[in-house]
């Protein structure tokens, strides 16, 4: 059944964060930083692209989906259980069945550059020195999420919600399954999980999984949605 406006707005303003990924500039304050390894060298370019060619604004989850108690799907709510454990399949039919209205669907790879870009951006702009920004973005990302090697980790995954900076939550926990590369086909995972260390899978990190059918068991779908109402 599809939610009314209300449920929708509501939905969006306590669950979704609005990524102005249009406003990103070239002539930023953080753009202007000298890559100093190749990781950074590598999203600088993917960033550069992403700008370049110009991309929409888009709603970004501010925790990671957890199952909703009746098992009908999924919900964004703090203080639960990751949904882990389900295919690319199932998150790319959940994706689009989610919220019709606002079209959503598994983040593309450019909408992912465009998020670690604007949230590299806020960094900068709660104070945080350009080059600490980009290396914990992109080299390791331990302050940023829960990894093996980050402050208190658990060793086991932690309830939705967890470790928020800059207006969001969860952004290592689980690794994020965004939609597939459309020439090879592999699945795209992106950040790392908590079993991993921060400077193996930072939250820059894009990788392909060509596991497609198999169930991910550390990983949750990363659903993105239209920045406006549907007028179909």
């Amino acid at each position: 059944m599809s939610m009314t406006t209300a449920d929708i707005e509501t939905m969006i303003s306590k669950a979704f964060v609005l990524v102005e990924a249009s406003k990103l500039s070239l002539d930023d304050e953080f753009m202007k930083f000298k890559p100093k390894s190749n990781r950074e060298e590598r999203f600088m370019k993917q960033l550069t692209r992403v700008i370049k060619n110009g991309i929409d604004d888009f709603w970004y989850p501010k925790y990671d989906p957890s199952f909703k108690e009746d098992g009908t799907g999924i919900c964004y709510v703090p203080g639960k259980k990751p949904a882990v454990g389900k295919s690319y399949e199932w998150w790319d039919y959940t994706a689009q069945t989610f919220c019709p209205e606002r079209h959503s669907w598994l983040c593309s790879k450019p909408e992912r550059v465009a998020f670690v870009g604007n949230f590299t951006k806020k960094l900068v702009e709660n104070g945080w020195k350009v080059e600490d920004a980009w290396y914990t973005a992109c080299f390791d990302s331990k302050k940023l999420g829960h990894y093996l090697n980050s402050q208190n980790s658990k060793r086991a995954f932690e309830n939705t919600g967890s470790r928020e900076i800059c207006g969001f939550c969860d952004l290592a926990n689980t690794s994020k399954i965004l939609e597939k590369d459309r020439v090879s086909g592999d699945i795209r995972l992106a950040s790392g999980n908590y079993e991993e260390f921060g400077f193996v899978h930072p939250i820059a990190d894009l990788r392909h999984n060509i596991f497609l059918g198999l169930d991910l068991d550390y990983s949750v779908g990363l659903i993105v949605l239209h920045k406006s109402a549907s007028n179909l």
